[in-house]
């Protein structure tokens, strides 16, 4: 297997330089800036392409670990060169492998792979690339070859449906990107009561960092504490009130609502219908 990457940004980067690490053939880059293929086959020792059907003739297996709205433009570039026995992925998390229009009729098979992790620096994160789990759909083929890929270097892989990626992607928002916004919420109330964002966050560390930390260990019903868990109606009512009118309001509502279905998987004796009308 020879794998030609194209896209020289922090994911193609990464993959190329975990790869190369692992003593798995990297044909090299293409990247719409020359420059940045240079940047990524130097870091990698490999080789950069000036155009994209060198490194299509050069490989057996093609990553393309660009932007999501770039993928398809991708695949029409490569669709009409020699793709026979080649295997095609892309790196979207919300997009399948139904982007690959008609590849059926070149002989090729293809399919989407998405890493469960942070690509947070183009040089540094290959070095904890190894703790990713691994999803992946499409052909057949492909999947099973990348998936004995990915398991012969340690990965744990998972199958998702093509038509499950968009919500896959929505599920991985919400435990990323969302609890970023979720914290900041809770440091604008801290600021409105006068702390700094510093000593906000200082003040939060410890009730993020367990709440995480047990969420990982454990069901949610067996971690969840507070007003919701108790059926504590009056505070509940209370924040809501203090709330009004805010963005705040809305996000206590929304995720007060899942809070209580956890509430009454736990309590299955209690009676929560009052906090339900509240939410």
């Amino acid at each position: 297997m020879t794998i030609g990457i194209i896209g020289a940004g922090k994911a193609g980067t990464t993959l190329g330089a975990y790869l190369c690490r692992n003593k798995i053939a990297v044909s090299g880059y293409y990247s719409r800036t020359y420059e940045h293929a240079v940047s990524a086959a130097d870091f990698t020792e490999t080789k950069a392409y000036y155009d994209i059907q060198s490194i299509v003739d050069a490989s057996d297996t093609l990553f393309i670990a660009t932007p999501d709205g770039e993928i398809a433009h991708v695949w029409d570039c490569i669709a009409n060169y020699k793709l026979a026995g080649k295997v095609i992925c892309h790196f979207s998390g919300s997009l399948s492998s139904y982007v690959f229009s008609g590849i059926e009729a070149t002989g090729a098979s293809g399919c989407s792979i998405h890493p469960m992790f942070a690509f947070s620096d183009k040089f540094k994160s290959y070095e904890t690339f190894s703790t990713a789990y691994i999803t992946m759909e499409g052909n057949e083929e492909a999947v099973q070859k990348m998936r004995q890929l990915f398991e012969g270097l340690g990965h744990k892989v998972c199958l998702v449906k093509a038509e499950d990626k968009m919500k896959y992607h929505a599920a991985a928002a919400l435990a990323s990107n969302y609890m970023i916004g979720l914290f900041q919420t809770s440091l604008n109330l801290l600021s409105e009561c006068g702390f700094s964002e510093e000593d906000g966050r200082r003040l939060l560390e410890p009730l993020v960092r367990n709440n995480v930390n047990a969420m990982l260990e454990c069901p949610t019903a067996e971690v969840l504490t507070g007003p919701v868990e108790r059926n504590d109606t009056g505070t509940v009512q209370k924040h809501l009130n203090v709330l009004q009118g805010t963005n705040a309001e809305e996000i206590y509502r929304c995720i007060g609502k899942e809070l209580l279905m956890i509430a009454k998987q736990k309590n299955p004796n209690q009676n929560y219908a009052m906090l339900n009308h509240l939410f």
